[in-house]
């Protein structure tokens, strides 16, 4: 299977878990964009104050090897969670990331 395709499931998977995290609470209705298309991955909508709130669902990923930035004063160790940033204009939206909840948390 090819790179890409792993990405792309890997991300289908985290929007899932993360709906399925979501659903959870009986307050929020939870939308997603038709054909998955869009900066925004998730929208919910809280039934009791009325409030919206939007998402970029992020995977998981961890580095392999141990990492010092060109300037070398940030050094990121093996297996630390690689931290991902919003867009300029999801920012100004208001887009939160959201990650899937690991295995063992509740």
């Amino acid at each position: 299977m090819a790179s890409r395709q792993k990405r792309t499931i890997k991300g289908i998977e985290a929007e899932l878990e993360v709906q399925l995290e979501l659903i959870k609470d009986p307050d929020l209705l939870v939308f997603t964009p038709v054909l998955g298309l869009g900066m925004v991955d998730i929208v919910t909508m809280n039934v009791v104050t009325g409030e919206f709130k939007a998402y970029d669902v992020k995977a998981r990923n961890y580095r392999l090897t141990n990492f010092v930035s060109k300037d070398g004063k940030r050094v990121h160790k093996k297996g630390s969670l690689i931290n991902r940033v919003l867009k300029e204009k999801q920012k100004a939206l208001g887009i939160e990331i959201i990650y899937p909840k690991e295995r063992n948390e509740s």
